[in-house]
């Protein structure tokens, strides 16, 4: 039992490790290109949304937003958004 549960951990810590999270309002909106742009605390950011992405609703221009994203081949793609 010890070992699967070792195993478990083992795969979940580089999941959880490799999202990010971040606050900020939105900017601009590209649905043709699934990006949003965000004003954060680091200045204006760009994200790239997809199909999966949950929470699409929430991206509206002047929206403070939560955005929990990944780094994948340099872009940042978001997972979820979250009013406030």
């Amino acid at each position: 039992m010890k070992k699967i549960m070792t195993i478990v951990i083992a795969l979940l810590i580089p999941a959880l490790l490799s999202a990010a999270e971040i606050k900020g309002v939105v900017l601009k909106v590209n649905p043709g290109e699934n990006r949003v742009v965000l004003k954060t605390e680091r200045g204006e950011e760009t994200y790239e949304t997809t199909s999966e992405t949950k929470g699409r609703e929430n991206i509206k221009i002047g929206a403070n937003v939560t955005i929990i994203f990944t780094e994948k081949d340099g872009d940042p793609k978001v997972i979820e958004v979250m009013g406030h």
